[in-house]
């Protein structure tokens, strides 16, 4: 995958501070489709994420098979997706909601440093959280466990479109994540979506000043609340 996907293009800069909240009320008011992902995937290490989307897609291996028997090629796919990420990516793995074994840990969070990385995110299992806080990770995860996805999981995907979480997710794509959950948000929808969400932000500024001063909180959504 090209770098060209990670260019600074502005798009991120616009949307810097924009919580999940305001990013997903502002695509629905755009009438953009609904993209946020299931809230079984939870933050659980970090406060606020926001960068671009490289994806590995993966199948849980049935008993009466190997990693060989499927797309033996991408046997090191998701260390290779780690040791070419563009500074500012975020790691995509979608694993059907598997969380019973962990496709994200230590080693692949000290590379994911290095190369400027900023998190996972995945509808699946991750261990070694306790670390992750000094390698600077954000970790958007269903569950934590200390079993290795190793032998359990076949890479089937590289650096292609991916359902994660009942989202589609594309190589490139904005990903944007706080405690509330996270938010996919199309490249060429970003600065459209800034726009509206700091229309609304403006919008709660004026209705929480209207409810301080003691108006009801019926006059403050009459009076305030962003329509389309």
């Amino acid at each position: 995958m090209s770098d060209d996907l990670f260019e600074l293009d502005g798009a991120l800069g616009e949307l810097a501070g924009i919580s999940s909240s305001e990013a997903s009320d502002a695509m629905y008011i755009l009438g953009l489709p609904d993209s946020v992902l299931d809230p079984s995937v939870r933050l659980l290490c970090g406060q606020y994420l926001l960068g671009r989307a490289v994806t590995i897609g993966r199948v849980p291996l049935p008993e009466n098979a190997s990693v060989a028997d499927q797309h033996p090629e991408f046997s090191l796919a998701i260390q290779e997706v780690i040791d070419t990420a563009p500074r500012g990516a975020v790691l995509v793995t979608a694993v059907q909601g598997v969380g019973t074994h962990a496709n994200w840990g230590g080693n692949q969070a000290l590379r994911a440093k290095q190369v400027g990385m900023l998190g996972v995110v995945t509808d699946g299992a991750v261990r070694d959280i306790a670390a992750m806080p000094e390698l600077g990770m954000t970790v958007f995860a269903q569950s934590c466990s200390p079993r290795s996805g190793q032998n359990r999981f076949a890479t089937t995907v590289k650096n292609q479109p991916v359902v994660c979480a009942g989202v589609v997710i594309r190589p490139g794509d904005i990903l944007l994540g706080d405690a509330d959950g996270v938010v996919v948000i199309a490249p060429q929808n970003a600065l459209a979506v800034a726009e509206k969400a700091k229309d609304i932000a403006l919008s709660e500024k004026k209705m929480h000043a209207h409810i301080n001063a003691g108006g009801t909180l019926k006059e403050a959504v009459q009076r305030y609340k962003v329509k389309r």
